[in-house]
């Protein structure tokens, strides 16, 4: 999630200028360059060397290096006004012609693909209903708080830092796709299919788990299980994101112990690499594309701990998600959650949803808290349990699960 300083806009007249002139701020050459799109009030706050490629009124396109990223990662986090955060689009943009890295009107063009979603999938007017009470009900009881907990001591504990980029975040990949696979085998489900995608350079990979050979479009369900590093290698990352990990975990294992089946399959995700400018999702939703698998929602659960002054009232992001699918999970959370709910924005690429939305998915984000609310000790080595709910925590847990039913609708084994 992201916090980050001043709303800026940069002026018209830059505006003007960099739309056809790219100019470099202390530009010095590089090994590696990352090319970054991000709001202007968080590329104001770095004062490592770039280079401006592109802009609008709302983004900037950057090419800068390693430790601009870095800074990015840093800045984003450090101010309560809302700003957004910073997608990595350097594959896509490798990808692109010549032309359009040479010429800043092509530049301009390839920018204004990441501020409008491509399809109109995310602005859909679908209508969702509750349709399952008794399914979801019946599963709602079969939460594990303690599983919860478990699990995240275990991902706090035994992995110094879940970093993209190091041995830790790697293992902590194999160690959820571990988990899952022990559920689907004392399950006895021969519908589950578990893999990896592979995050560029990054060491740790996504974890997707699918759940069903359902014919429909797919629910996807996820949340990110990498950390940053910074200063200090030990970064316990208890809620950002161990919470959403334990959380869609949780939501997995009740599901397979269920019993039931569903007419649509669900995809069950932990990115990688979210902090790094949500590189993991980039390469998941590429990967769907690619086997042209349909998708037909799309829940991140980013911060799900953090209860603040111990309010349960639970909270949902209203900016860069489908406003209909979020209609419904105020429902689901009225209905099956039994909390208030309120509602709160937390500006462009907040999280790995925008990945999915930018492609034109439904998608929607729940959250902890008011984004001017969120946990203080993210991206610190101060995110530590003990300053989580746990009733907070599995009210999300809950949340997820009467999705999963109530989207991917519970049928007859044939």
């Amino acid at each position: 999630m992201s916090r980050t300083g001043k709303i800026f806009f940069l002026s018209s007249v830059a505006i003007a200028i960099t739309a056809i002139f790219p100019f470099t701020v202390k530009a010095q050459p590089t090994e590696s360059k990352h090319v970054i799109v991000a709001p202007p009030c968080l590329i104001k706050n770095i004062n490592t060397d770039y280079k401006i490629l592109s802009s609008t009124k709302q983004l900037v396109l950057i090419e800068t290096d390693a430790a601009g990223v870095q800074q990015l990662m840093a800045t984003k986090h450090q101010h309560k006004s809302l700003c957004g955060g910073f997608m990595d689009v350097t594959q896509d943009w490798h990808m692109s012609n010549t032309k359009i890295r040479s010429s800043g009107k092509e530049a301009k063009s390839f920018l204004l693909n990441y501020e409008t979603p491509h399809a109109s999938i995310a602005q859909n007017q679908k209508a969702y209903s509750i349709q399952y009470s008794q399914q979801v009900n019946q599963l709602l009881t079969q939460i594990n708080p303690q599983n919860m907990w478990n699990n995240l001591t275990q991902l706090t504990n035994t992995f110094q830092n879940r970093n993209a980029n190091t041995d830790y975040g790697l293992q902590a990949a194999n160690w959820i796709k571990a988990q899952v696979e022990t559920m689907a085998s004392e399950t006895g489900h021969d519908d589950v299919t578990i893999y990896t995608v592979a995050t560029g350079k990054y060491k740790q990979p996504s974890v997707v788990a699918k759940v069903g050979n359902g014919t429909g479009p797919g629910i996807v369900i996820g949340g990110h299980m990498d950390t940053i590093v910074f200063g200090s290698n030990t970064q316990p990352g208890a809620d950002d994101d161990g919470s959403g990990t334990v959380t869609v975990l949780e939501t997995a294992r009740t599901v397979l112990f269920s019993g039931l089946h569903f007419k649509k399959p669900i995809y069950f995700i932990w990115y990688a690499a979210e902090e790094q400018g949500m590189i993991g999702s980039y390469n998941v939703v590429a990967d769907f594309k690619s086997k042209n698998i349909p998708v037909e929602a799309v829940i991140q659960f980013d911060l799900t701990g953090f209860a603040y002054q111990n309010e349960p009232t639970m909270w949902l992001m209203d900016d860069y998600v489908n406003a209909n699918l979020t209609s419904f999970l105020e429902q689901l959370i009225t209905t099956y959650v039994k909390q208030p709910v309120k509602h709160s924005r937390c500006g462009y690429a907040c999280s790995d949803h925008a990945r999915w939305y930018n492609k034109g998915y439904a998608t929607a984000l729940p959250a902890e808290a008011a984004y001017e609310n969120s946990n203080p000790s993210i991206h610190s080595t101060s995110d530590t349990m003990e300053k989580l709910s746990l009733n907070h925590m599995t009210d999300y847990a809950k949340l997820a699960v009467a999705f999963a039913v109530e989207m991917a609708e519970p049928v007859e084994k044939k």
